[in-house]
């Protein structure tokens, strides 16, 4: 799902959702919403054929609890989570969403705390930021086999190419313009594995 999707939608505000679903990428992240609005955000992506992802430490008006993730799973129904904390990742797997863990790489010893993290929890996916660090990408990439998402003040397409050469799946991004580059990178990724 995420090779097949090089930029992911980032939806900080629930107007954007609209302008999310008709975009290409098959991947939403929703860094948005509440206990009125959240349902109906991710019934709108999943009718338009999209993978949802909640991002739950942003989710106002819920309590993060083993009841919360039970109702996300059954009555929400998104493909997965987003979080930085370990406990709502081992849930969410018990419920079978897909879990993304959300790494702040600040220092080195955030590093060592985060990877050590992921090691044991097990993730379907990490998501690092800043992500306009490819050293960050290609030293974490080294330490743990997962998947690795980077986002956070990604604006431009050869901010992208930088973070996919230094070995992330996916890039995530709220800023509306690169939403329209999905064929240009897909294209692009498509070329060099034709060489």
């Amino acid at each position: 799902m995420f090779q097949d999707n090089p930029i992911i939608v980032a939806v900080r505000n629930p107007k954007d959702i609209y302008d999310a679903i008709q975009s290409e990428s098959q991947i939403i992240f929703l860094l948005t919403g509440n206990v009125f609005n959240l349902k109906k955000m991710v019934e709108l992506c999943n009718k338009s054929g999209k993978y949802v992802f909640t991002h739950l430490d942003l989710i106002k008006g819920y309590s993060q609890d083993n009841y919360f993730i039970k109702y996300l799973k059954d009555e929400i129904n998104p493909t997965g989570v987003i979080t930085t904390k370990n406990n709502i990742i081992t849930r969410a797997k018990q419920e079978n969403l897909l879990t993304i863990q959300r790494l702040f790489l600040l220092d080195s010893s955030a590093m060592d705390i985060s990877i050590n993290s992921a090691r044991k929890i097990k993730p379907d996916a990490i998501e690092i930021l800043p992500g306009l660090v490819p050293k960050l990408i290609k030293n974490v990439k080294k330490e743990i086999n997962i998947p690795i998402v980077t986002g956070g003040f990604i604006e431009t397409v050869e901010e992208v190419r930088s973070c996919l050469a230094a070995g992330a799946i996916s890039v995530s991004t709220s800023h509306k313009p690169l939403w329209d580059s999905i064929p240009l990178i897909k294209k692009e990724q498509q070329t060099l594995l034709e060489k």
